[in-house]
């Protein structure tokens, strides 16, 4: 049945892009513009360029945030991991998918989040504890933000050169311009525009064509994959049979059992289970898409918008899954040693050995898909990384303005003002990131990097979860964990650099040759604690300091409660009417679900199926790992598992597409009109006035 990948006989596209692909490059581009255009006459004053003025329906979010989060740098970042790790990375996910569909369904986080009405996180900590916590808290998660971003313009440029095959330097009017140089002008450009012309209206609606247009795109490519691939008339090549002979059963590298993967580097089991309990704890923490976190049109919909979000990635899922499936046949398999000859000839030109991991797999693509397609995949890919850009310049720029600049401001911005401040703080954000990518060494996975840069903003996870769940959290509290996280992450990213130089010294051959370690070369190229574990360290320590010191304010220093329904806009407080009063009663057992009186006949359905899903997926898990250690459970087994997968979430990419497709055209177009009708609030800029919102509506 899983005929094929690729194709009969595998021809080697060594010409690269054509005018026709190009063509689809530019014509995308073009077209977006074209939106960006059309969505800047909307954009009128703080409320509309930071959060679309509250309008967005759970479907434009949905879509629009996810291909946000797509980004080149994440598809590199999972090709990276899969091609490493195999089927066992997508086993940890089904232990995963129980915690976040409840996450999910209870909307952990995210409900009380928009309950607050404030724009950014920080805005919410100077509502919850002080202004000088704001301060403080918006200069460290803008840092870590723009930390994190500026390695997003790097891979993504590293890509398109790996793919379009693009020479290291190339001459025009005279001058010899530097490829790398230049593409992160370009893109980082882009960014740029699309993120000050229109702000948050724009980049969610032009993410939201994006995302329809990616999600269409991912259908082809499966296709192709399936039965599209043949390069003659004879068939496919590439059978099921070849992909289980390519995948490794080598105890502790295994790629289809999950529990024999310890010796993979840095993506062990380890890894999933440090990011399943960073599922629950950092939730709302990173503020990369802010704007979405806080444009939704009330606290249900950005509740049913997490909801839908498991899936709408489910075609998406499958593409950058089944992309590095076919790489590690090309690798592995002896019919197909033309086609490993011509990705290691075409990157036997790269030095640089991370650099190498990451351009493995676009390398491999570039060299096997026809004209035509090779463009589509492009236009794809450019897309994903213009809707992160985009999206990760107006978070982290706007952070800077509101959290950093407006607490010392004794008058308020005008509207005027306050989107020009907005711009100018996005294009700095833009140079930094130029600067970053350019200089930065990378010494690690993608993937680490994340998690290391994420660690310095570990300590919001527990002022978060205090500050929106515990009246006794405390204002010392939150400094304290937040402030330790910072100091463990900017500690281990030192570490990281100065572990192992270039020029064959560093931290860990001092400490080698000094104390006379004996450490292996691999302890010596690279700092042993990786990023991942380094995240650990931070969480777990914010969040016991911040308990600790907590009970301390309270019962030492006789901190009374805070008042969380007025924060929380609940009861009396409610002057915006947000909560949604249908006149129904929910039973004792609905509300164990998170079942609330806002909810359809057409949301508890898709809560249903949500829930059976997710349910479907720890069956599996637990099922499997029982037989698996009473010994049952054979590596023919494991591979069974993953065909059936794989042909499921077909099936599921399918349905779901076409879904999407339907509910985001009917969403875009409420917004619009939500857009025209909505009641203009020049107040409503981010500002604490005694202890709450400045803009907050007044009954």
């Amino acid at each position: 049945m899983f005929s094929s990948l690729l194709g009969a006989a595998v021809k080697i596209n060594y010409a690269g892009m054509q005018t026709l692909d190009w063509a689809i490059v530019v014509g995308i581009m073009a077209f977006m513009v074209l939106i960006l255009i059309y969505c800047n006459r909307f954009m009128r004053n703080a409320a509309d360029f930071l959060a679309a003025s509250r309008c967005a329906g759970r479907y434009v979010l949905s879509i629009s945030e996810g291909i946000a989060g797509f980004a080149v740098v994440s598809s590199v970042a999972t090709f990276e991991m899969f091609y490493k790790a195999g089927f066992a990375s997508t086993w940890w996910a089904f232990l995963t998918a129980p915690l976040g569909l409840i996450l999910s369904l209870f909307a952990w986080v995210t409900y009380r989040m928009r309950e607050t009405r404030c724009f950014t996180l920080s805005q919410f900590f100077e509502v919850r504890y002080s202004r000088k916590f704001r301060v403080v808290s918006g200069i460290i998660t803008w840092f870590s933000g723009v930390l994190n971003y500026g390695i997003f313009p790097a891979v993504s440029v590293h890509f398109f050169i790996f793919f379009c095959r693009l020479p290291d330097h190339f001459n025009f009017l005279g001058i010899n311009w530097d490829t790398y140089g230049v593409l992160l002008t370009i893109a980082i450009g882009m960014g740029v525009l699309f993120a000050t012309c229109g702000g948050q209206i724009a980049i969610m609606v032009t993410d939201f064509v994006q995302g329809v247009f990616c999600n269409l795109a991912f259908i082809v490519f499966i296709l192709f994959i399936f039965k599209l691939g043949s390069w003659d008339a004879s068939g496919g090549l590439v059978s099921w049979d070849q992909i289980n002979d390519s995948l490794s059963t080598t105890p502790g590298h295994s790629h289809v059992n999950p529990f024999s993967s310890s010796g993979i580097r840095g993506f062990n089991y380890w890894y999933y289970l440090i990011g399943l309990l960073s599922l629950f704890y950092s939730r709302g923490a990173w503020q990369g898409s802010m704007g979405y976190a806080a444009a939704a049109k009330n606290p249900h919909e950005r509740r049913m918008a997490g909801i839908l979000g498991g899936w709408r990635g489910m075609a998406q899922s499958l593409m950058i899954m089944l992309f590095p499936l076919a790489v590690i046949v090309f690798m592995n398999q002896p019919e197909f040693a033309n086609v490993k000859e011509a990705i290691e000839t075409t990157l036997a030109a790269t030095k640089d050995s991370q650099l190498k991991e990451q351009g493995l797999v676009p390398t491999a693509l570039s060299l096997i898909m026809p004209t035509g397609l090779l463009g589509l995949f492009v236009a794809v890919m450019f897309a994903a990384m213009l809707s992160t850009d985009d999206t990760y310049l107006h978070s982290w720029g706007s952070i800077f303005i509101q959290d950093v600049i407006m607490p010392f401001r004794k008058k308020q911005f005008t509207p005027k003002q306050h989107i020009w401040a907005l711009r100018l703080s996005i294009v700095f954000v833009a140079v930094f990131a130029w600067l970053f990518s350019y200089f930065y060494r990378q010494t690690d996975y993608v993937y680490m990097f994340f998690a290391i840069t994420g660690a310095i903003v570990s300590g919001a996870g527990a002022a978060i979860i205090g500050g929106l769940y515990w009246k006794r959290g405390g204002v010392y509290a939150a400094w304290v964990s937040f402030i330790s996280g910072a100091v463990i992450a900017l500690t281990g990213i030192a570490l990281q650099q100065c572990w192992s130089l270039p020029n064959g010294g560093g931290l860990g051959v001092w400490l080698n040759n000094t104390f006379n370690l004996g450490w292996s070369s691999e302890t010596l190229k690279r700092f042993p604690i990786n990023g991942q574990w380094i995240s650990f360290i931070g969480m777990s320590s914010c969040l016991i300091l911040y308990f600790v010191v907590s009970l301390i304010e309270y019962y030492v220093l006789r901190r009374p409660d805070f008042n969380l329904d007025k924060m929380l806009h609940r009861g009396e407080y409610d002057t915006a009417g947000e909560h949604i009063d249908t006149g129904k009663k929910v039973s004792w057992f609905a509300r164990c679900f998170g079942i609330t009186p806002e909810f359809t006949i057409g949301d508890k359905i898709i809560y249903a199926v949500t829930i059976f899903w997710s349910f479907l997926k720890l069956a599996t898990f637990i099922v499997f790992t029982v037989l698996y250690f009473y010994g049952l459970v054979t590596d023919d087994m494991w591979k069974g598992l993953w065909k059936v997968w794989v042909f499921l979430i077909l099936i599921l990419g399918f349905s779901t597409t076409v879904w999407f497709l339907v509910g985001g055209l009917v969403d875009v177009t409420k917004l619009f009109i939500a857009l025209k009708n909505v009641k203009q609030n020049d107040a409503d800029d981010g500002s604490v006035v005694d202890g709450g919102n400045a803009g907050d509506p007044v009954k």
